[in-house]
């Protein structure tokens, strides 16, 4: 069930540079929600844009939920300085969730902000004991606020070598993943061009994956079809319907198999 909700800030902290964390109590969409779902967030109440803002939900229990997002415009700009009890007005829970986690071994990827959703199915996994791994990719060591930590499979990559392996999220895959792949599914969450690589990284490596995709949704339920995702069509279908060619992230998604959608823009 989705929810309208006047949700109520618990405190706020920043987890790296410009990357913060949002605690909000939320008492109806903690109770209902799903790693992998989201929020659609009104940042202020005389918030003049037409789009709200969609934020992947990094946890949720006891009453609360937590989102973690970076400041790149006025929406995030104002959501990092939220007063302690300050009411804000989502909605959610929206979207599908991660699910056949159990069937293969969880290889989790994010990337960015992308760690919201990554991160709620990281901890998801741990409570029920779930052997997985975990691979985090970031530009330094100043975007991370996780510890590398092979030996209980967290996975930290850097481009510049500062923090865990000297490479992206795909030198981590070729370097520990590349073999027995058929016992691995992908779960990726990140910039576009991380996924389009993890996806092909899958696909050459006949490994499952899915990936939430990352865009603008503006009304979150389906309505203004600003977040279409172009499907990959039956070749041996000639005519199709556009819901058949076009997928909504808000209702459809966020998350897809990757072989069953293009590649990320």
């Amino acid at each position: 069930m989705i929810y309208n909700e006047s949700a109520i800030v618990r405190f706020t902290s920043e987890l790296a540079e410009g990357i913060y964390k949002t605690t909000l109590f939320s008492p109806k969409i903690s109770s209902s929600s799903k790693p992998g779902q989201f929020i659609n967030i009104l940042p202020k109440d005389d918030w003049s844009n037409v789009m709200r803002r969609p934020m992947s939900i990094a946890s949720q229990e006891d009453d609360e939920i937590s989102i973690i997002y970076k400041v790149i415009g006025e929406g995030t700009a104002l959501m990092s300085n939220w007063p302690i009890d300050y009411a804000v007005d989502i909605i959610g829970p929206l979207g599908n969730y991660w699910m056949d986690f159990d069937i293969y071994t969880p290889i989790l990827i994010g990337g960015g902000v992308g760690i919201a959703p990554i991160l709620n199915l990281h901890n998801h996994l741990l409570g029920k004991e779930i052997r997985h791994c975990l691979i985090m990719g970031a530009r330094n060591s100043r975007e991370h606020f996780l510890d590398h930590d092979e030996k209980n499979g967290v996975f930290l990559s850097t481009d510049d070598g500062s923090k865990g392996i000297k490479g992206n999220v795909i030198d981590v895959l070729n370097h520990f993943f590349s073999d027995n792949c058929n016992k691995y599914k992908i779960f990726s969450c990140g910039p576009p061009m991380m996924m389009n690589s993890v996806s092909d990284f899958a696909s050459i490596n006949n490994m499952k994956c899915d990936i939430a995709v990352e865009t603008i949704m503006a009304c979150g339920i389906g309505i203004c079809q600003g977040c279409t995702v172009e499907r990959v069509l039956d070749k041996n279908t000639s005519i199709h319907s556009y819901r058949d060619k076009f997928a909504l992230a808000c209702i459809d998604g966020p998350i897809f198999a990757a072989s069953k959608i293009q590649k990320c823009i």
